[in-house]
């Protein structure tokens, strides 16, 4: 899979769980400060991920969550399980 398609499908996910417009979702967007979301929206954004990439088996850690800040950090997280 290509980093590519893992940001159109994290942008998914974060539309999903935001309601904001998947074009509005920059690549290097704060989870914070750009999209405005709290520690359970990014929570949630977590679980979301994990089970739209689940055949690939994908379970981010709890305290690797916390470190997730961007759309991109979000990318290379999921990136880093499949290579």
């Amino acid at each position: 899979m290509t980093e590519s398609e893992i940001r159109r499908r994290v942008k998914e996910v974060i539309a999903g769980v935001s309601g904001i417009d998947i074009m509005e979702i920059g690549d290097n967007a704060s989870f914070e400060e750009d999209l405005e979301l709290d520690s359970l929206a990014l929570l949630e954004i977590s679980v979301d991920i994990e089970l739209r990439f689940k055949e690939f088996n994908i379970q981010i850690p709890d305290d690797e969550i916390a470190e997730l800040q961007t759309v991109q950090d979000a990318v290379l997280k999921v990136h880093e399980f499949l290579i």
